[in-house]
């Protein structure tokens, strides 16, 4: 039987405060360690645990924080092994796309958004990168990353209207609005991206490349994932907006990493979905990055989660991440081990 969110949000209050804290959200800069004892673990967060530490989607992925919450903070966290936390600072990849989606949206208001801005922020303008690099030289800038020394973006008249994952739909938008921010110092891309968006992520220099350079933590994340929930943001009302298909064999679909069946890519990030009695519905909006970093809110939203790891060297593990994520959030609703 799943219990309501209240019930949930005030059982996690009164383990936060028999734990030395008040009620109410951790702040972002603490380091949450939840999970680690069993006699204080409901039959719920019980199940998540093991299931993070067994099942076959969870176990193979190594060290990670996972974490779950609704829009007054987090309702329950767990470490799997040692080293990552809630505030262990990694690079998220592709995670990056929905922070400058929603920074972008958010800087010029989704209602004076051009056709052309629209297209680059879910893929179909036909500008493409060559190279994959992170452009992460010292010193380099947004314009310098967009050119033939790091991510050589061209436009390719032929993919134009086509749905292909790339970043260079992205840093095609950052070179027209912000060609001389670099990744740290003054007139630094955070310097523009936090304000906007009422967080705290850190500066790198990786920065520039906007679609897939930006690091940060699960709680730093969590503050972007809760002004989404909270209707703060330009973007939080337009999550299925000027969505296109975004599955392999879709229409028009060039060229897309996603393997979990029907889905579709809308400003910035994955609408993920499934079909019951042959109707396709929306379940929740995604940004996995490659390194594992998984980031979600489901389709009411009125939940999030976050998995936090980096696997540098890996093969599909934004995937891995996103599969292990709803492994444990079946586990904690229905307080049942997942395989």
């Amino acid at each position: 039987m799943k219990r309501s969110g209240t019930t949930q949000l005030l059982w996690a209050c009164m383990l936060w405060t028999l734990g030395g804290g008040g009620c109410g959200a951790p702040d972002a800069g603490e380091d949450e360690t939840w999970g680690t004892s069993r006699a204080a673990l409901t039959v719920y967060e019980q199940a998540a645990l093991d299931t993070a530490n067994n099942s076959a989607s969870c176990k193979p992925l190594g060290n990670f924080y996972w974490e779950l919450g609704n829009g007054a903070g987090p309702l329950h966290g767990l470490s799997k092994g040692s080293g990552v936390t809630a505030t262990t600072v990694m690079p998220i990849a592709s995670a990056s796309k929905w922070l400058y989606a929603g920074a972008y949206v958010q800087s010029k208001g989704y209602a004076n958004l051009t056709a052309a801005e629209k297209k680059r922020l879910n893929f179909t303008s036909g500008y493409l990168d060559e190279n994959t690099t992170l452009c992460d030289a010292a010193g380099t800038t947004v314009s310098a990353c967009y050119g033939p020394s790091f991510k050589d973006v061209t436009y390719r008249l032929l993919q134009n209207g086509r749905f292909f994952y790339n970043g260079g739909h992205m840093q095609k938008l950052a070179l027209d609005d912000i060609p001389v921010r670099r990744g740290t110092g003054v007139l630094s891309v955070m310097d523009w991206l936090n304000p906007l968006l009422g967080t705290t992520f850190p500066e790198s220099d990786s920065d520039v490349a906007v679609a897939g350079g930006f690091s940060g933590s699960a709680a730093q994340y969590r503050v972007f994932l809760l002004n989404l929930l909270n209707n703060q943001y330009a973007l939080s009302s337009k999550l299925t907006v000027d969505a296109v298909p975004a599955w392999p064999g879709g229409p028009d679909v060039a060229s897309t990493p996603w393997s979990g069946g029907e889905t579709y890519y809308g400003l910035g990030h994955w609408i993920e979905g499934e079909t019951v009695n042959g109707v396709w519905t929306v379940t929740g909006h995604s940004s996995a990055g490659a390194f594992g970093f998984y980031p979600w809110v489901n389709a009411a939203r009125t939940r999030y989660m976050v998995l936090a790891r980096y696997r540098q060297f890996g093969d599909g593990d934004g995937e891995k991440s996103r599969a292990c994520a709803q492994t444990l959030l079946k586990a904690y609703d229905t307080g049942v081990v997942q395989p």
